[in-house]
């Protein structure tokens, strides 16, 4: 097999990676929203009865959180395989080609970790109004307003 179809094979293999990777982070903000839509739906009951709906909002907290945190590694990882992309087009005769590995640890040190990847736009304008949402009513239910 010659080394320009080799270089074709491996950018469709990244390829299919990066969008794996921007698939899995739309199916996770489309299960967030779901669980907390349907949460607050289905439990709009126990948090406007008494005092104990807070803990039901701070259960929510418990649960929108790792979601975030899962969608801002997704997509840390998507932009680590573009940057992988990037870096086999720039250098298609590369030599370590024989011996190629798709891990991108080390093209990790060169992009945000997870937790900063979580405030960024693409994430965190998603995020933080359903976590203000919640935080309100929490506020809310402390104060007796609700």
């Amino acid at each position: 097999m010659e080394p320009h179809a080799n270089l074709h094979k491996e950018l469709d293999i990244i390829q299919s990676i990066i969008n794996r990777m921007a698939n899995n982070s739309f199916l996770v903000k489309g299960w967030a929203m779901t669980l907390v839509s349907g949460l607050l739906a289905f439990g709009k009951d126990v948090i406007l009865a008494d005092k104990s709906g807070v803990y039901y909002l701070i259960m929510m907290l418990g649960i929108l959180i790792p979601f975030w945190w899962l969608d801002a590694y997704y997509l840390k990882q998507e932009r680590a395989f573009r940057k992988f992309y990037d870096n086999a087009i720039r250098d298609p005769q590369a030599k370590e080609r024989l011996q190629y590995s798709l891990n991108p640890q080390g093209i990790q040190k060169e992009i945000k970790g997870t937790t900063a990847t979580m405030m960024t736009g693409a994430v965190s304008y998603f995020y933080i109004p359903l976590l203000l949402l919640i935080f309100g009513g929490i506020l809310l239910k402390l104060t007796g307003n609700l």
